[in-house]
């Protein structure tokens, strides 16, 4: 027997699955999260599904908002940068554009190192990659009593090290030689050898700010997991929607900073649909990814509050709307998150010393909550406590208790709609023509609401919803990447030159996967280059087939044709400029395919509560998700309880069980 464990590390709830390699059968579970000790709640869920039999698990995958969470509140590891003499305030200068271009008092986000710790080295590398100033073993020696032990990490960036990396090199290599091991060195281009200063500054210095808190924790988790008799591979999702080994990870922490939201995004690219809006409702946030003709959108920029990176990274919007998203009021007005209750102590009604209202404490004054099975019956709800509280907040504006609730639960679904809006309509993308897929604890709570907002027509609830991400990260492949910036104008781009940048690109790769041991198992290349009319800053990506070679023409049609997608115009007459070469190696992994299960269509009613929809008042059906089987059909409103999550179906909607065992919500 064998089997493979996914964990998904939520703020309030961790997600475990595991599937039997043999039979494809998947076990579940929930677990609160241990924000303390992420590990902890971790292998409390692994403890209960294998029965402490790790010896039988092949791999284990998970991903983690660990990284992501110690940026958004700057609790990050003590930083140095080290940069070329006369560029010191680079990383604080930024970029002059203002994102928010009408709010009056928009700041720039403080920059995770301040001046005080950035340092300079006499050495320069010109714009074509040669060495004008060499870096000396004395100029780099002269720093070390300033920088030990005094940091956790350091990030070294030097003016043009992505053209050629020897003086990077150099400085890298001394300090390690004469700092502590457990000071974490990240070289520039090693992370992101692109071009554009400032981006690459600040991917170097998100690396080394969340590098030592993730290697403390896959250090932490391996070692339990060694413990109980592991002998498996253990991974990490990548932003990019890839995994990753989990060692490997922990040198480049800033490639997991959205892990957790990606395995979603994963597992959307899996189901059969052509177009599909994926949302995740967790505890603390709001996650919508777009797959777009069968492919998931994923871009080579992102940005994290405010600092770019540089890296691969899916398409993921998110907003602080989740389960355990705080009810509150500001100038007479109801206002929702984005601060959360999160896992400690969580929303009113888990009764561990909440105090604030929540959106899930809305859904159970709603009555779209069932109190006796919430979490298949494990957690007791504390239902009577929730109204109390509820009850003292509508007073604040003159509110009876289910019109508060309701108040509350109309604002998140509009922020929640609006969210997606900024994935679709924003750019010119329309949802009417899309599915919904709702996953997470909450996503099938609020799925039909959010539909209707936008004129949707169907919603499609995985199976097993609420650890609907930690499946999809059991269809991730093992994923690595790699650029390399080259500059030149399409129509002077040789075929000798454009061949030998992607050459050099796959044997990077390919010694990546030598490290892994893995390099000899059967993979897949994809090219890609990013271009740009000449004169601008920013590019788009085209593909590049495998075995089609430099031919102009074609790729000159192809970036036209996406630009016209992308901004209604383009300009065939401009001349075009190549600017980055991309390669992604791709190894596939066994894949766990939702298998629907037999039965004859139908099922009972387990309890029958008062539900609230736009303040009137109707008799809501229960139902156990175990009993409905391919084929079962339920008219709204009626509640769909299981183990990991809770599904709603709202008036004048209808619930069909299809074939791979997914809800499909419909309106009558």
């Amino acid at each position: 027997m064998s089997y493979r464990l996914a964990a998904d590390v939520g703020g309030t709830f961790t997600d475990v699955v595991m599937v039997d390699d043999e039979t494809g059968i998947l076990k579940t579970t929930k677990v609160l999260t241990t924000p303390q000790a992420l590990e902890a709640g971790m292998l409390k869920g692994f403890d209960e599904l294998t029965s402490g039999k790790y010896e039988e698990i092949t791999s284990i995958v998970h991903g983690t908002t660990s990284g992501l969470n110690s940026v958004i509140e700057r609790r990050g590891a003590h930083c140095a940068l080290i940069t070329t003499k006369g560029f010191r305030d680079v990383y604080e200068i930024a970029r002059a554009n203002r994102p928010e271009i009408y709010n009056n008092h928009y700041r720039k986000p403080e920059p995770l190192i301040p001046r005080r710790d950035i340092y300079e080295i006499e050495e320069r590398t010109t714009y074509a990659g040669e060495v004008e100033k060499e870096v000396t073993y004395e100029t780099v020696k002269e720093l070390i009593p300033r920088l030990e032990g005094q940091y956790e990490a350091i990030a070294v960036c030097l003016i043009n090290s992505y053209i050629n990396t020897e003086n990077e090199q150099k400085v890298c290599r001394v300090l390690k030689e004469n700092l502590n091991g457990e000071v974490i060195v990240t070289a520039s281009h090693e992370i992101a050898r692109e071009s554009r200063e400032y981006e690459r500054v600040s991917t170097a210095v998100l690396n080394a700010y969340v590098a030592p808190s993730t290697r403390h924790h896959v250090h932490a988790l391996t070692e339990e997991l060694r413990k109980r008799g592991f002998k498996g591979t253990l991974y990490m999702m990548q932003s990019s929607g890839g995994v990753i080994r989990a060692e490997m990870a922990a040198v480049r922490a800033v490639q997991t900073l959205m892990s957790g939201p990606v395995g979603g995004a994963i597992g959307a690219g899996a189901i059969r649909r052509e177009n599909i809006i994926g949302f995740d409702i967790g505890g603390t946030s709001f996650d919508v990814s777009l797959v777009v003709n069968g492919k998931i959108e994923t871009a080579v920029e992102a940005e994290m509050e405010g600092f770019p990176i540089l890296a691969p990274t899916v398409n993921v919007f998110s907003i602080g709307a989740g389960g355990g998203s705080i009810a509150w009021e500001e100038a007479g007005g109801m206002r929702v998150g984005p601060q959360s209750a999160g896992a400690a102590p969580g929303p009113v009604c888990y009764d561990k010393g909440g105090t604030e209202p929540t959106i899930t404490d809305a859904d159970l004054v709603l009555g779209h909550l069932s109190p006796g099975h919430f979490l298949g019956g494990r957690m007791k709800i504390n239902e009577e406590k929730t109204k109390e509280i509820f009850a003292a907040y509508g007073e604040k504006f003159g509110l009876d208790t289910v019109t508060a609730g309701e108040g509350v639960c109309t604002i998140a679904n509009h922020k929640m709609a609006d969210a997606i809006r900024e994935l679709t309509v924003r750019r010119g993308i329309d949802p009417r023509k899309f599915s919904i897929l709702a996953f997470g604890g909450a996503g099938p709570m609020h799925a039909a609401l959010i539909a209707g907002e936008l004129d949707i027509k169907e919603v499609i609830v995985p199976a097993n919803p609420g650890v609907f991400s930690a499946w999809g990260m059991l269809q991730a492949d093992i994923r690595h990447d790699a650029a390399v910036t080259s500059l030149c104008l399409l129509n002077r781009l040789k075929e000798e030159e454009f061949e030998q940048n992607f050459e050099c690109l796959k044997e990077e790769l390919q010694e990546v996967l030598e490290k892994e041991g893995i390099g000899r198992r059967k993979k897949q290349y994809i090219c890609s280059l990013d271009m740009r009319y000449f004169g601008q800053e920013y590019t788009i990506s085209v593909d590049i087939p495998e075995g089609r070679g430099c031919c102009r023409d074609d790729i000159e049609e192809q970036f036209n044709s996406i630009y016209e997608r992308l901004y209604g115009h383009h300009s065939p007459d401009d001349m075009i400029e190549v600017v980055n070469y991309r390669m992604t190696v791709i190894v596939p992994v066994k894949k766990s395919p939702a298998a629907g299960r037999a039965g004859e269509g139908s099922a009972d009613i387990i309890d029958r509560l008062p539900g609230y929809f736009d303040g009137v008042r109707y008799d809501m059906n229960v139902y156990a998700r175990e009993q409905l089987v391919a084929g079962s059909r339920i008219e709204g409103p009626a509640i769909i309880a299981e183990l990991t999550s809770t599904t709603v179906v709202p008036p004048e909607w209808k619930l069909t069980v299809d074939e791979a065992d997914s809800m499909i919500i419909t309106r009558v």
